[in-house]
């Protein structure tokens, strides 16, 4: 029997009757998770939480590296790609599907891959379980802009009546921009991205938007928000 972790916290700090991930806590994802430098995020709206195992420092040639859980239901992100470093996947729990240049590729407990700078990817769970797995991020900013998409869902700011739900277009369009250094997303023409980026991207960051929000990137929040592990 494993252990139920990740279930949203009341204001009492008592878990709901959210969805939360189970844990084996004789098993590799207790592992891994022991050694968190970080606490657990989630987001419910996406079918999403993950952690942060390795924070580099500013100066360290280490990339950041995530323990990351899908949903059956999670949300797929689009394709996008990395142009000047490579993003590395390890399944640790389960089967996650990684897409590479329109191939799938479905990696079982232990298999691996490597996304190439510049190749277009993407990942999904095509499964009825949760996977686990281990992901080396091309930068730090991948990390920052989930935390505030996650912290974004559990204040209601996507779902409706203040629910949980996922981002939408003028949210998709902030981020974009603050990530198009190291991560393209080619949803559109970059001609046309730069067009929205001074249109309709200005007017929203001029009403709040952001893409990164340092109040989710404080250990605080999601100690306060998510339930941790206790393994």
């Amino acid at each position: 029997m494993g252990t139920i972790i990740g279930r949203p916290l009341d204001e009492n700090g008592e878990p709901t009757d959210g969805r939360g991930i189970e844990v084996e806590p004789n098993g590799p994802v207790a592992d891994l998770l022991r050694n968190a430098s970080r606490p657990l995020v989630s987001s419910p709206g996406l079918g999403q939480w993950f952690t942060l195992l390795r924070t580099p420092d500013e100066n360290s040639d280490e990339r950041p590296a995530i323990l990351l859980w899908l949903a059956p239901d999670a949300t797929a992100l689009p394709p996008h790609r990395h142009p000047d470093e490579a993003e590395y996947f390890r399944t640790v729990e389960g089967e996650i599907t990684v897409v590479v240049e329109g191939e799938p590729q479905r990696l079982g407990p232990g298999e691996e891959v490597t996304v190439q700078p510049g190749q277009s990817h993407s990942f999904r769970n095509d499964t009825d379980d949760f996977v686990a797995t281990y992901v080396e991020l091309p930068w730090m900013k991948t990390a920052e802009t989930l935390c505030t998409v996650c912290g974004k869902d559990h204040d209601g700011e996507f779902g409706t009546d203040g629910g949980y739900g996922e981002p939408g277009f003028v949210h998709g369009l902030v981020m974009a921009e603050a990530i198009r250094e190291g991560t393209k997303i080619p949803s559109a023409p970059f001609a046309v991205q730069r067009v929205l980026w001074a249109t309709v991207g200005r007017v929203a960051k001029a009403f709040g938007h952001c893409a990164v929000d340092e109040r989710y990137l404080r250990d605080e929040f999601w100690e306060a928000t998510v339930e941790q592990p206790d393994l």
